[in-house]
């Protein structure tokens, strides 16, 4: 986290909810797949703490990793540790079936989420649907959606049929967007289009992510595009613990343990205030949106 303080223009509100953030370890007993060959250093429940103590964060929702480990473990214990301040996204299961799915719920989780990987090739785009429409007849009677980290060609491929989940669908960082390529965009204005559909949500959540040396202020725009299109169906998270991009391994390497990125999260939570055009909005981004999303109460 950098240094410098950031103020946002509204008071972050009681009740507030970091919608989506990682955990990863402890590595001595929770150890990636074999094959993962870009570690993480550990960040824990402990310094996430940490983290939302200093922003004004009570509520969360703990997005596990897909594919770095073998289940949804690490999770779980978190879940079981924090109670009801904290809710579970699931990692992408496509073989997931209704008896471990009312487990989870149980335990805390609420959604599953699926990102890019080898399997959702171009080619397999139409298996793909097969696959998403099975998994959310599956959730409808928990009340479970899908989240989405969507880019590329599973932007083009996915966004338009969105709407015709049973269950809602959540699109993450928004939507993965740059600013420079949103006026004009195609995918940008089916980005939009999507969200006008009332089983649709965002995170606005990833300005660190979607702009270049760290003008997170220039996300504004695309948040503020969402609140006019979707205020009561936006949610913000921090990321945290700021994942980076994995480079190539240098010659020789098996496996290499990055850093995290430098991501100053006030200023995060900054932007998002910037965004808003009043302060019940900001508060129903943070607060009464993640209530009816993931159920706090």
């Amino acid at each position: 986290m950098s240094e410098m303080t950031y103020i946002p223009r509204f008071p972050v509100p009681s009740g507030a909810c970091d919608c989506h953030y990682h955990i990863f370890g402890p590595a001595a007993r929770y150890a990636p797949r074999p094959e993962i060959r870009h570690l993480m250093m550990d960040a824990l429940a402990k310094d996430h703490a940490a983290m939302r103590a200093r922003v004004g964060l009570e509520r969360m929702v703990l997005v596990q990793v897909g594919g770095y480990y073998p289940d949804n473990q690490p999770m779980l214990e978190v879940l079981a540790a924090e109670g009801n301040k904290v809710r579970g996204i699931a990692a992408y299961d496509p073989g997931i079936e209704a008896e471990e799915v009312a487990s989870l719920n149980t335990s805390g989780v609420r959604g599953m989420r699926i990102s890019p990987g080898r399997e959702f090739s171009n080619e397999r785009m139409g298996e793909v649907w097969g696959i998403v429409m099975r998994l959310a007849k599956l959730f409808e009677p928990v009340g479970w959606h899908i989240q989405f980290l969507l880019s590329g060609h599973m932007r083009d491929a996915l966004l338009p049929r969105l709407k015709d989940l049973p269950v809602p669908a959540v699109i993450d960082h928004l939507g993965l967007f740059r600013p420079e390529r949103t006026v004009g965009h195609k995918g940008y204005d089916a980005f939009l289009r999507a969200m006008e559909s009332k089983n649709t949500w965002a995170k606005v959540s990833g300005a660190d992510r979607v702009t270049r040396n760290g003008n997170y202020e220039n996300a504004v725009p695309i948040m503020q595009d969402l609140i006019g299109v979707a205020p009561d169906r936006l949610v913000w998270g921090t990321d945290w613990p700021h994942t980076p991009e994995r480079p190539p391994l240098a010659e020789g390497k098996v496996r290499v343990t990055l850093p995290y990125t430098d991501v100053n999260e006030n200023k995060c939570i900054s932007v998002l205030s910037d965004a808003c055009q009043d302060e019940a909005t900001f508060k129903s981004i943070l607060v009464a949106n993640p209530a009816r999303l993931y159920g706090f109460t």
